[in-house]
């Protein structure tokens, strides 16, 4: 009888091992899935982060076209086409020309009627702004650069459509092209410029590598001083109007 208790007695551990580890089990499963959910909301809040920074800061990538109005050449010049004709008045007038931009904004204050932002406006025209009439000793062409810090002013923000103004100032240059009968010419002309204007900007219409991407339309004007003609105008300044257009980049 000894010999059975004793036996009875070694397989005793034996069982509440074996209860132990059935009960550990489940256990030990729901802690698994603990740590899973845990894991998978921690993955989530860390993909979201960058989702959320997208509405602080804005790009705008846009082309489209810049006018000048025309300029009256100051009493006593020559009017002569480079054609050698009588030009019929005392205006030089410029063909309208391409310009690409790209503008950044970083918000500041963002309500749901408004939000004010601070950045930048760059334009830029490469050499084709020319002159379409001319006297003989002004100059073809000339390019253009425009950058100027801003501050814009956005409504309805995170509407399907939403429209802003915007002013700023800053730096233009002007890269003026001469005949080459006017070998004394010296080319490039840096002056201050102030710009104004306003727009519409849509909610994002498409997704590239989790970017929204909407769209933007805007008119601008860079009221700025003259590039060297290579002769005297009535004026000092002249505005320079953008009319421009493309992609909104958000992040």
């Amino acid at each position: 009888m000894n010999t059975i208790d004793l036996k009875q007695r070694l397989r005793q551990p034996s069982k509440r091992t074996t209860a132990s580890n059935v009960a550990a089990a489940p256990e030990k499963a729901r802690e698994n899935k603990t740590r899973f959910v845990v894991g998978l909301l921690m993955a989530v809040v860390f993909w979201s982060v960058p989702t959320l920074a997208h509405e602080k800061n804005e790009v705008g990538l846009v082309i489209g076209g810049i006018v000048t109005p025309s300029q009256t050449v100051a009493p006593g010049a020559t009017l002569v086409s480079p054609g050698g004709t009588g030009l019929p008045n005392s205006d030089i007038t410029f063909n309208s020309s391409l310009t690409l931009g790209a503008d950044y904004d970083g918000n500041f204050v963002h309500k749901r009627a408004f939000a004010i932002a601070g950045g930048v406006d760059f334009l830029a025209s490469p050499f084709d702004v020319k002159l379409s009439q001319r006297p003989s000793n002004v100059i073809n062409q000339y390019a253009v650069i425009f950058l100027t810090p801003h501050v814009r002013v956005k409504l309805h923000p995170s509407g399907s459509f939403s429209p802003w103004l915007s002013f700023g100032g800053g730096y233009a240059r002007f890269l003026e092209t001469a005949d080459a009968n006017t070998p004394s010419f010296r080319p490039g002309t840096n002056t201050g410029t102030f710009v104004f204007g306003g727009g519409l900007d849509t909610r994002p219409v498409l997704h590239v590598f989790r970017i929204p991407i909407g769209l933007r339309v805007e008119i601008r004007d860079f009221y700025s001083g003259q590039p060297n003609y290579n002769q005297k105008t009535t004026g000092n300044l002249q505005n320079n109007v953008a009319f421009t257009g493309g992609l909104l980049l958000r992040f």
